[in-house]
């Protein structure tokens, strides 16, 4: 078998070439890096690689110390599927087994082989996680742990809120973070909740890191199909320049246009980002530029529950939406983020980002009513399983995102004690604009019945014009005190959260609210004990301020500002590296106030109703059995129930859109019967899940089965290796509810067919 490894962005950006001798003049005495033992015996095993071509003058690479990020990502796991390690904000770096959190950080090698269109498909992968729409939906909002995550609060390089508004292209992205619980001291406070059910990233964050230039040059294209005839490519282009090779470039550009697996859908979406960085001996930068871009014609959105009967789904494929509705937003997003290295226990660093979001649309999102109104009923009044009603909108909202930080952080020994100093400053401003108009009268039809012959309506009527500010800043310290050569490590920390809102309706002014503040000490602890090497005990108790949440324009309560509040959680848990494969177990406890959605329609309002508790175990394996077959996967046990309701009414029930039991359970296997080809397969299982706070509806439970098989040969015009990748998703074409969340629920997409072919140049 022929591996791509030293041609594919997914091995090349954390795998550089050895030293090798050329006919040069001798180059400076430089502080060069040394790979440890533990990285070296981690390294994956793969079947026979070929050499990749190498450049006139060997890179020179210095010395990154600990206390920096930038351009020293921790390298892939065994099995290339996720990394050893990943970002923890103020913390810095770190591997799996001296994070005192569950985190799994996914590899642009698994992106790329499970042909992954956006940052949904990746996350799918995780037990914690799960996706509240499918493809079609034009969103990649979440659950972790059983906390909604806002698609707007996804990072980008470490800044919150900078990456693309409803949904993120995967193209460009080298590693997805993910990590689990509240990372308030981490990585400060997020912008969710402007004008959405709710936010501050308390059941976890995800953070994206972009692509940029390794060490080997690359000139990659990739072809693409998804049924039913959506075809396009995929560019990935880098260069290393200078006398050392200090200055990389990488375009990463990606465009598909055609039908989609439901009925009457097209997808044209398209995105460019460059990324340029400067590593030298004691600084380093990175630029990332990017614009995106997506028309989505009609848009498969949510069904809010009228009914206390959950109809069955739909036939597989099928189209509820209006032929009329369509979805099309625009981001460009750009981050900037410096380190300079003072000392060599000293670094100091600096980032900024900036993002505009602009998202026009129209389409109804139905009201699963169970009934038909007057003259289309027989009798009138007369029930009929999903029956569907509606008052449609059309509008335009924007959002532009002002995120940055600066901090130093440093190592210092006190005897017997080492410390890892972090002092950083957070700022993360956001301004919302809502403008919505609806017509004078509703729409009816059938979830089963596809709705091609309802008109346009006229939209006469401005049913909200709204502008809605956030501002958030905050300072935090911490310090990782550590002993016995880092087997026992304890973190302490504290941050000093600010945040502040103001809501402005022209359409009802009386509605609007002057801008208040509001500051809170959100403290962290942590601990890690190694008592043998392989094998980490972790703890931690960290507790976060949920951003304030804006009620949108389109609620009948707009306006309403819900003030910060603190979260907590507390979490436990041990990890095992075998070498080749790791287990984790942990066990957590989270508390947040919870925001429900009342009411239907126009009439549907936000209210404060008590707190949501999460308690859950999480078992979580990832790497290599054998050289040849690798696992990835988990289970996620979760316990959500309501506290503290308004009058106690809902004391003890099952919080909403939250699965008792998730399981993922995905591998990959390089057969021994045909060199060069693997096999790949997964299967996803959701348990049953409550759709409304008193907990009479329900969503039944389901299962995906995927299956997939790739094939790599060498090209007989320029010995540089082709991958053709097959992948079906939802093998047996299974109906079902996908996911429920604040009244609403969403469907499961239908069977999809993935083929691509990469060509390396």
């Amino acid at each position: 078998m022929v591996s791509i490894s030293a041609f594919e962005p997914a091995h090349a950006q954390s795998q550089t070439l050895p030293p090798v001798t050329v006919d040069q003049p001798k180059a400076p005495t430089v502080r060069r890096a040394a790979p440890t033992r533990r990285a070296t015996a981690r390294a994956p095993v793969r079947r026979q690689q070929a050499a990749a071509p190498l450049r006139q003058t060997a890179p020179v690479r210095y010395l990154t110390p600990p206390t920096a990020t930038l351009g020293a990502p921790p390298s892939p796991y065994a099995g290339g599927q996720v990394a050893s390690g990943a970002g923890l904000g103020l913390l810095g770096n770190r591997s799996v087994m001296d994070t005192p959190f569950n985190q799994t950080s996914y590899t642009a090698e698994l992106i790329q082989n499970q042909q992954a269109r956006t940052i949904r498909d990746v996350l799918i992968n995780d037990p914690s996680v799960r996706v509240i729409q499918a493809a079609g939906g034009g969103a990649d909002s979440l659950f972790i742990r059983g906390f909604y995550y806002d698609s707007g609060d996804y990072g980008l390089n470490g800044l919150y809120g900078i990456a693309p508004y409803y949904s993120t292209g995967a193209n460009f992205v080298e590693r997805v973070e993910v990590l689990k619980g509240p990372s308030a001291l981490l990585n400060g406070m997020t912008t969710g909740g402007t004008g959405v059910s709710s936010g501050g990233a308390v059941g976890g964050s995800v953070n994206l890191v972009t692509k940029h230039a390794p060490d080997v040059d690359i000139t990659q294209l990739t072809t693409t199909y998804a049924s039913k005839s959506q075809f396009g490519e995929t560019i990935d282009v880098s260069r290393r320049y200078g006398e050392n090779k200090e200055w990389g470039v990488r375009l990463n550009s990606t465009y598909s246009n055609g039908n989609t697996p439901w009925n009457r859908q097209t997808d044209e979406f398209g995105n460019a980002v460059i990324g340029i960085d400067y590593r030298g001996e004691r600084a380093r930068l990175a630029v990332d530029i990017g614009y995106q871009a997506d028309n989505l014609n009609p848009p498969l959105r949510f069904f809010t529950v009228g009914s206390s009967i959950i109809p069955p789904p739909p036939k597989p494929g099928s189209n509820f939406q209006v032929p009329w509705a369509y979805y099309a937003p625009t981001d460009f997003f750009s981050t900037v983020r410096g380190e300079v290295d003072v000392t060599d226990q000293v670094t100091a660093y600096a980032a900024f980002g900036y993002h505009d979001s602009n998202i026009n649309y129209a389409y109804p999102s139905p009201i699963l009513s169970n009934a038909v109104p007057g003259a289309l009923a027989s009798p009138p009044g007369a029930f009929q399983l999903g029956g569907l009603r509606s008052t449609p909108f059309t509008g335009k909202e924007t959002f532009e995102t002002l995120a940055g930080e600066a901090g130093v952080r440093a190592t210092v020994d006190t005897g017997p004690v080492n410390h890892a100093v972090n002092l950083n400053y957070a700022i993360n401003d956001r301004t919302y604009t809502q403008r919505v108009r609806i017509p004078g009268s509703q729409i009816f039809w059938n979830l089963y019945t596809e709705p091609t012959n309802i008109p346009l309506p006229n939209f006469t009527t401005l049913a909200a014009n709204q502008l809605t500010g956030v501002d958030l800043w905050s300072v935090g310290v911490s310090d990782t005190m550590s002993i016995l050569d880092k087997r026992v490590q304890l973190t302490v920390g504290v941050r000093r959260q600010t945040a502040g809102s103001e809501v402005t309706n022209y359409l009802t002014p009386t509605l609007s609210r002057p801008e208040t503040d509001t500051s809170v000490w959100t403290p962290a602890y942590a601990l890690v004990v190694k008592p043998v090497e392989n094998v980490s005990l972790y703890a931690n108790y960290i507790e976060g301020l949920q951003t304030p949440v804006v009620v949108g324009g389109t609620f009948a309560n707009a306006g309403t500002v819900f003030p910060p509040a603190q979260t907590t959680q507390a979490e436990g848990g041990v990890k095992v590296d075998m070498g080749r494969i790791t287990a984790t177990m942990g066990y957590f406890d989270i508390s947040q106030p919870s925001i429900i959605t009342v009411g239907s329609g126009l009439l549907a309002t936000q209210q404060l109703n008590g707190r949501q508790r999460n308690r859950g175990v999480e078992l979580n394996v990832f790497g290599e059995l054998t050289p040849s077959f690798r696992l990835l996967g988990g289970v996620a046990m979760i316990d959500g129930v309501q506290e503290k309701t308004a009058g106690g009414i809902n004391d003890g029930k099952k919080a909403v859109g939250v699965p008792g039991f998730n399981a993922n359970i995905g591998a990959e296997w390089d057969t021994p019967f045909l060199h060069d080809l693997t096999l790949t397969g997964r299967v996803i299982y959701t348990s049953s899940q409550y759709v409304d706070v008193a907990n009479l509806v329900t969503l039944p439970e389901w299962t995906r089965v995927d299956l997939g098989a790739r094939y790599t040969f060498i090209s007989p015009w320029n010995g540089k290796p082709i991958v053709v990748r097959a992948n079906i998703e939802n093998l047996f074409n299974k109906a079902y509810w996908a996911s429920a969340y604040s009244g609403v629920i969403t469907l499961g997409a239908p069977r999809t067919y993935l083929v691509s072919t990469t060509f390396n140049f």
